[in-house]
């Protein structure tokens, strides 16, 4: 076999691996949809249609999956708040804040994958990346007071992630989402009245 086959035969592998694993993802958000956290392994194989040695070729247990899946949620999130077409960056801010506060509204379980996920400390490089960027954007156009430090993203995200966390818990007023949003703005630097036009804005969208 000459070395341009094997690596052909390589590619054709990886292909199939990340195939099978969309697969395998895929099949278990359908069921988390379905069943909320009580799904199991079984559903997923049965629901992607493979079997169960091919399921734990790619995952240790129902919970790696089930961490795997969080993740792919948040990595949606991330791209989704990325593509918004807005050039200011306090306006992204708050779309993709609103978006989260809504989701968790409308899908508790949705909320309770994800923060299963943030709250072991473990955010997605690109959910990092894209909210350095906005920092980063929105302090060298002075929309922000400050730039993208660890002290400031680790307040930001603990703020929705608390907001996030009485949502799921059935335990928010009415109108946290819109607090949320606004209070991060002002942590920011945002004036009291803009933060609320643009939190109230973003929650329309």
């Amino acid at each position: 076999m000459t070395a341009e086959n094997d690596v052909d035969l390589r590619t054709r592998g990886h292909r199939k691996r990340e195939k099978t694993r969309t697969q395998l993802i895929g099949a278990g958000l359908r069921v988390l949809a379905e069943k909320g956290e009580a799904l199991t392994v079984s559903d997923v194989v049965a629901e992607a249609d493979v079997s169960n040695g091919t399921f734990y070729n790619y995952f240790a247990d129902r919970e790696e999956l089930v961490d795997a899946l969080a993740e792919h949620l948040l990595v949606t999130l991330a791209d989704s708040a990325a593509s918004e077409p807005t050039a200011d960056p306090a306006m992204r801010f708050a779309v993709a804040s609103a978006r989260v506060m809504r989701r968790a509204e409308a899908d508790p379980v949705w909320g309770r994958v994800v923060l299963r996920l943030v709250t072991r400390g473990i955010v997605h490089q690109n959910i990092d990346r894209y909210l350095r960027e906005d920092l980063a954007a929105g302090f060298a156009q002075g929309r922000f007071d400050t730039g993208p430090d660890d002290v400031t993203i680790d307040q930001v995200l603990g703020l929705l992630v608390m907001t996030l966390r009485r949502i799921v818990d059935g335990q928010a007023q009415p109108d946290a989402p819109r607090l949320a949003v606004e209070c991060g703005l002002r942590a920011l630097g945002v004036s009291r009245e803009e933060a609320g036009e643009l939190a109230a804005a973003a929650l329309s969208a």
